[in-house]
């Protein structure tokens, strides 16, 4: 039998439902990954086991627009959520940096 599921390597595209082990292990490894900073990455999950952690190439989302044709707009929500993480940084650089400033001057 061939398993293959990557697409560029013959694999297909469908819809998935989440089963109640993967979004448990979902929950299991997402605040981890948070904390690291990784807010966006893809999994590989083989016979209920994670195998892999996708976080330069996360990948997918032109493929979940294909299969829901474009009803979810993922890669708007995916670009504003990102954007919201950097001004959340910068603003955070920005309060620590008056911090010091401050305390230098004290």
């Amino acid at each position: 039998d061939d398993h293959r599921s990557n697409v560029t390597a013959g694999g297909s595209i469908a819809k998935h439902n989440l089963t109640k082990e993967e979004k448990a292990l979902c929950k299991q490894i997402g605040p981890k990954l948070v904390k690291d900073g990784l807010y966006f990455v893809g999994i590989d999950v083989i016979g209920g086991k994670l195998v892999e952690v996708n976080v330069m190439s996360p990948g997918g989302i032109t493929y979940i627009n294909k299969v829901y044709k474009n009803k979810y707009k993922v890669e708007e929500k995916v670009i504003d959520f990102l954007e919201s993480k950097v001004v959340d940084q910068l603003q955070a650089f920005d309060r620590r940096t008056r911090l010091r400033k401050r305390v230098e001057e004290a």
